[in-house]
């Protein structure tokens, strides 16, 4: 083969090579940018020893698909979500499928171990999700 199409072929692999790893790197920097299905903060509050935090998340995938709402506990500090995912990996502790606002849910710590989640609006055949304890944290429910 000539030295110079020899030359060629190897500058069209490695080109074709280096737009195949920009692609790749393009398409994992806006799923970390910009996730699907990320949660969002609808509220959050500090345990009155400041050791705990308790937040409510929102969750939609998708304008046709339904609404999560979402209590999650975890250490003081921020809040730790999947770097392509956008979602709470630990830590949740209720989940029911409606919006948060229609829900109604709000948070109270009774004391530096003891969290009530008090939803008024809730469904009970929605909820998927109601832990009694997390850790060390007691968990009580105010729900119709």
């Amino acid at each position: 083969m000539d030295p110079f199409a020899r030359k060629m072929w190897y500058f069209g692999i490695g080109f074709a090579a280096s737009l195949i790893i920009l692609v790749v790197g393009l398409k994992f920097f806006t799923m970390h940018l910009w996730p699907k299905c990320p949660d969002r903060v609808i509220g959050e509050t500090d345990s009155p020893g400041r050791q705990w935090a308790a937040a409510i998340l929102e969750r939609r995938c998708g304008p046709e698909d339904p609404f999560f709402a979402q209590v999650n506990l975890r250490r003081a500090g921020p809040l730790k979500t999947g770097f392509l995912t956008g979602q709470v990996q630990d830590g949740t502790v209720f989940t029911v499928e409606q919006d948060a606002a229609g829900a109604g849910i709000h948070l109270v710590w009774s004391g530096p171990d003891m969290l009530t989640i008090q939803c008024p609006h809730c469904t009970a055949d929605l909820i998927h999700e109601r832990d009694q304890r997390w850790g060390p944290i007691k968990i009580q429910y105010e729900i119709p």
